[in-house]
Parts: C-alpha cells; sequence; structure tokens
C-alpha cells in the first residue's frame, strides 16, 4: 500500500514485522538499518545513541554509538520475585546497571548494545516477561491501579489487565521466529492458547496494524493513580457486595500534542457506558478496531483514537461500538473521585498480609548515594515478596507479614532509603523523563537536573512555610 506515512508502507511490507531484522541482527555493524528501526518497536526495542558523546564523535568522523532501550511489558505493573531478580541480574549483564520503571508500569534497560538485544529478549521470555508490543503501533502495556488494598479483593483489576493484554497481543510469529527460536515461552500477556497463534495472521490488527499506540488503563473506584481519563480506553468497575457486576468503558483520553500543530490537541476520555465483565475483552477490541480502521494513517501526529472520538462525537462512537458488539451500552454510573493515592508506605492487603510502597527517584532503580537498588535486591531475595510497579515510577513490596515492617525498615534505612514518612512533599511527588543521553527527542537534561533543583526548591519552599506542606491532587 502507499499512504502519506512512510511507516506505513514499512508496516505493510514488512511480513508481519520481521522485516530485515534477523539479517541486520547478523550484520558486523553496530545499528540496525532505517526499515528496523521503526520495526523494532513493535518488538518493544528503541534503537538510540549515547548523546552525550555524538557532537564529539562527529567532530571526529565516527557514526553515533548507538545502544538500545528494551523495554518489558508487564500488565498490571505485576512480577514475582524471581522474576525481579532475573531482570536485576539482566541490568549488569547488558544493560548500564539500573532497571527503569516506567509510567505504564513496564521497565526499561537502557544502554543496550545490539549484539546483547537478542540474548536480553530470550532471558526476559525464558522468565515469562515478554517485550512483544511494549512499543509500536498496538495496544502497549495495560495499566491498572497496582495497590491489593482491603478493600479492593473483588475488583480483579490485575487479572483484567492480565486478559486483556494476552488477547490483544499481536499474533505474528515473528517475534517468537527472532527471539526465541520460535518457542513461545512468555505466557503472562502472550498468546499461548492452540490456534491463537498460529499462521502470520493477525485477525485484530491485520498488515499493518494500528494508525498509532493505543493505551489502556484501568482505575479502581475512587482512585484514579491511572489516570484513568488519560487512556483511549478507560476501564473502571462497578463493584456491588463482593463482585464486579459491570465495567464502564471511556474512550478518547490522550496528553500529548505537538506545540506547532493546532490540529493536535490533548483530551479527556468520553464515558461510553457500561458492559458486563464477560464482554469487556469484545467492547474494547470493538473500539481498537475502530481505530484501526478510522484513525488518521496519512498524519501521525493526527493518528491517536481521541481524534476520532473528538471528530465524530461521543454519541455517535458509541453506536459504532454498539454496532460492532451486536448490543446496546448499558448507561453508566457517575463516577466520582477522591484524592489520588502514591500508595507509598505501609498498608493492609486483602488477604490480610502487607505491602510497603518504596519511592523509586525518577523510577530509576539504581546504585548510587542512595543503594535503592541493592536494598531491593536483598528484601526480595530474603522475604520474595511479589513486586508491583506503579504509574507513577515506584514500587510495591507485596505479601509481607506484620513482623516483617521493622527489619524490612531496618534494611532499607541501612541502605539510605528513605521511607515515605521522611520525603518532603516537593520530593515525593516530582519527576523526571529519562531525556539526555538517550532520549532522541529530549532539548534538554531532566533526569539528571532534577535532584539539584529539588534541592533548591525545597530550600525556597522552606523559606515561604510550605517545605513540609502536603500536597493533594483530585
Amino acid at each position: 500500500m502507499s499512504s502519506g506515512s512512510a511507516v506505513e508502507d514499512v508496516k505493510a511490507s514488512s511480513n508481519h514485522l520481521a522485516g530485515r531484522i534477523a539479517s541486520d541482527l547478523a550484520s558486523d555493524s553496530d545499528d540496525f538499518g532505517g526499515e528496523s528501526v521503526s520495526l523494532l518497536k513493535f518488538h518493544g526495542i528503541y534503537q538510540q545513541d549515547d548523546r552525550d558523546i555524538r557532537r564529539e564523535r562527529g567532530r571526529r568522523g565516527l557514526p553515533p554509538d548507538f545502544r538500545c532501550m528494551v523495554r518489558a511489558s508487564i500488565p498490571g505493573g505485576a512480577l514475582t520475585a524471581a522474576q525481579y531478580l532475573e531482570l536485576d541480574r539482566l541490568a549488569d549483564a547488558v544493560g548500564d546497571g539500573s532497571l527503569r520503571i516506567t509510567t505504564r508500569e513496564g521497565i526499561q534497560f537502557h544502554f543496550v548494545r545490539k549484539g546483547d538485544v537478542g540474548g536480553l529478549v530470550r532471558r526476559l521470555n525464558a522468565s515469562l516477561v515478554t517485550t512483544l508490543a511494549a512499543c509500536g503501533d498496538v495496544v502497549r502495556n495495560v495499566v491498572a491501579c497496582p495497590a491489593p488494598l482491603a478493600d479492593r479483593d473483588a475488583a480483579g483489576l490485575q487479572a483484567a489487565a492480565t486478559e486483556l493484554s494476552r488477547r490483544l497481543k499481536p499474533r505474528t510469529q515473528a517475534y517468537w521466529q527472532l527471539w526465541v527460536d520460535g518457542e513461545r515461552a512468555a505466557s503472562a500477556g502472550a498468546p499461548t492458547a492452540a490456534g491463537e497463534g498460529g499462521d502470520d495472521v493477525e485477525p485484530l490488527y491485520g498488515a499493518t496494524y494500528l494508525p498509532r499506540k493505543f493505551k489502556i488503563g484501568l482505575a479502581f473506584p475512587g482512585d484514579n493513580c491511572v489516570d484513568v481519563f488519560t487512556h483511549d480506553v478507560g476501564i473502571v468497575p462497578r463493584i456491588e457486595g463482593n463482585r464486579v457486576t459491570a465495567f464502564t468503558l471511556l474512550a478518547g483520553g490522550g496528553l500529548g500534542m505537538t506545540h506547532n500543530k493546532p490540529d493536535t490537541y490533548p483530551r479527556l476520555a468520553d464515558v461510553l457506558g457500561t458492559v458486563e465483565p464477560a464482554a469487556l475483552v469484545d467492547a474494547v477490541a470493538a473500539v481498537v478496531a475502530i481505530h484501526r480502521d478510522h484513525g488518521d494513517r496519512e498524519d501521525r501526529k493526527h493518528a491517536r483514537l481521541k481524534y476520532v472520538v473528538e471528530e465524530w462525537g461521543a454519541a455517535a462512537f458509541r453506536a459504532e461500538v454498539e454496532r460492532r458488539l451486536g448490543g446496546r451500552l448499558l448507561e453508566a454510573p457517575a463516577l466520582s473521585w477522591g484524592a489520588t493515592d502514591d500508595h507509598l508506605g505501609w498498608h493492609r492487603q486483602a488477604d490480610g498480609r502487607w505491602f510497603v510502597g518504596v519511592r523509586v527517584a525518577n523510577g530509576r532503580v539504581r546504585d548510587g548515594d542512595v543503594r535503592l537498588r541493592s536494598a531491593l535486591r536483598e528484601i526480595v531475595r530474603r522475604w520474595e515478596p511479589g513486586i508491583r510497579m506503579t504509574p507513577r515510577q515506584d514500587i510495591l513490596l507485596t505479601g509481607l507479614s506484620r513482623v516483617d515492617r521493622a527489619p524490612v525498615e531496618a534494611l532499607l534505612a541501612a541502605h539510605g532509603v528513605p521511607l515515605v514518612e521522611a520525603l518532603a512533599p516537593v520530593e515525593r511527588h516530582a519527576l523526571a523523563c529519562p531525556a539526555l543521553p538517550t532520549c532522541g527527542l529530549a532539548l534538554a537534561e531532566a533526569e539528571r537536573a532534577l535532584p539539584a533543583l529539588l534541592v533548591d526548591l525545597h530550600a525556597e519552599m522552606a523559606v515561604a512555610g510550605l517545605g513540609r506542606k502536603p500536597s493533594t491532587c483530585a
């Protein structure tokens, strides 16, 4: 096919995302070719270069120092202790010694050499963690409120996130043939049942996948820690007694815009209606299919689902969802929200055990003045807690007992990791993107500049008498 977007042509001719990636992997060069760079995103991989030395290398007539960012797609941000420890080992084996938690509850490895990418992806899949669809024009990692609080046993958000991820993953065999020798190892979020993978056929996505990325978030009623109105599809369960009786669907959210393109803009999602739990996946798939069929494939800046919803109107969009479902959406109850919770500190779980939320500055798990990575490694080895990443890029350690609290806190303190009570509000809520030296879109520093900025900002707030004033987000 031919279109206004060269990316569409690359997808159409890629043989379901295989392209020339295999030959690029086999070559002696340090980088991937142009078309492979686009296709690698669907496999969870971005080619980048070290921008700290880009200019100097250019002056010396050298090419960029190519590296890759590899992103693990983790539905609901949930890992076992064994999975987390393997990711921690891989951070040293192939990365820069750090793990970066993302706002979509995944984990990124930075500064991965081309020759190490294959081994990294294979080892992740051997641990039942996949990179498939962590990036690219597909349904991205499905996020959900990560907190296993005592009032949330009936919500089933983690199970719903895992099932949505599994059902909406690309079906192409290219991923498995390239990275896992054709074997389907990663069951978490990947299609595994007989007949679901099969030939290189994409029953949902087709040959050219989606016009742009597609994001799904599940919120718990009253706690909007996932920013549910900013997703292409937002989902909120309706809980009556001890069971979910329906899910409220929202569609058309997204905060991105391009500053010099007035036809791009942020938008909050519209409430479409409710569906019974058994119909949730089919309803979301219907919305994905509308994006596939009607999203803008000429202009990638204008290709998100939010523009379809805005231009059609919520009523017409809802009618098309109902037509594809073959039934009506029920009217949704009013949604109400309290203060957004970051889930830091100690909390009682539904099963009577406890979890502790640990602040991760900028989502970067590493050792420095604060030896966070070593502390988490020791805790995970000793107590084998469950792991949940949060949309604020922090980490929850779940399944702990009451008697674990004192030794866990002592271990954190011994490594310089502050408890939430010791954090100033400005530090607790601050966040910066990676920016330089890896991001190709960065115009300035962010992550590396933030610590010094926070010191200055907190000092000024203290002078104004605001240093310990609590922050609230509605």
